[in-house]
């Protein structure tokens, strides 16, 4: 246990929870905070896995992670679509390490980067092609969410360590073995049931004031 990881854990559990149980609900006040946090996991963890260093083991890795996680919040503030888009991101590209891990395959190295970034895409464009943005965004949200909480508190107990975030809260998560995978399954459709039987009021005034920030 460090306090690093007790940082990064306390931010997972706050942000993982809200975003899993009243993603839609609070979409305009967490999103942004989310583009900035998962923006910067995402540029940081993908700076050190290329340079083969460990998660925030250089000022490149940082830099990176704060560029992004600029952009990421930008477009979550301002655009309705942008918000999906980088929820659907974080989510494909968390997903993807994930899987290659299951396969086997060092999660390490350039081309599983690259094969993280292109899912990341893919599940971004699928999410845009759906068109229904209510239910990408809670689905989205509860399954992100949830990893993050997880993950948040197995890093306060000393189980994960911060450079195992280098892969994705998923790819930390499954390395735990099949209880937390469990338990992190449960607790996204536990956030699914809660923000499909809250939201239904909410949706036309998250959109409309999503369009009304736009700045061009």
């Amino acid at each position: 246990m460090s306090i690093e990881g007790i940082v990064v854990g306390l931010l997972g559990v706050v942000l993982g929870a809200a975003f899993c149980f009243a993603g839609f609900r609070y979409f305009l006040l967490l999103l942004p905070i989310w583009g900035l946090f998962v923006g910067f996991m995402v540029g940081a963890g993908a700076t050190a896995t290329l340079l083969g260093e460990g998660f925030l083991g250089s000022v490149l890795a940082i830099v990176v992670g704060i560029a992004v996680a600029i952009v990421f919040a930008l477009l979550s503030y301002f655009y309705w679509w942008g918000a999906i888009l980088v929820v659907a991101g974080s989510l494909g590209f968390g997903l993807a390490q994930w899987l290659v891990g299951l396969l086997g395959v060092s999660t390490d190295g350039f081309i599983v980067t690259v094969i993280a970034i292109v899912a990341g895409i893919a599940l971004a464009v699928v999410a845009f092609i759906v068109n229904a943005p209510k239910y990408v965004a809670i689905i989205l949200t509860a399954f992100a969410g949830a990893a993050w909480l997880v993950v948040g508190v197995a890093l306060i107990l000393g189980i994960v360590k911060t450079d195992d975030l280098a892969n994705g809260a998923f790819a930390a998560l499954y390395a735990q073995g099949a209880l937390w995978i469990v338990i992190g399954a449960v607790a996204a459709a536990a956030g699914i049931i809660a923000q499909l039987q809250m939201t239904a009021r909410w949706q036309q005034d998250v959109v409309a004031t999503m369009e009304a920030r736009k700045p061009f």
